[in-house]
């Protein structure tokens, strides 16, 4: 199941997430860009940008085990 906004959002303020870093997941995960690219546009590392949307998809699988 692919993360909406609001849970995208909800998530960065559990987890005290930042930009850019933030920035990069968020277009790796709402927006199916590819993390080498994501990285680039917004100026980190592609290995920030995979830490970061590894944090969010296991927060967001995490909550969404607790509600089945």
């Amino acid at each position: 199941m692919k993360m909406t906004e609001a849970q995208f959002d909800c998530i960065a303020e559990l987890i005290r997430s930042k930009d850019p870093a933030r920035q990069g997941a968020r277009l790796v995960l709402l927006h199916d860009v590819p993390n080498a690219e994501a990285a680039r546009s917004v100026g980190v590392t592609p290995q920030s940008v995979h830490r970061a949307t590894k944090r969010f998809v296991e927060v967001h699988e995490r909550l969404r085990r607790l509600y089945k």
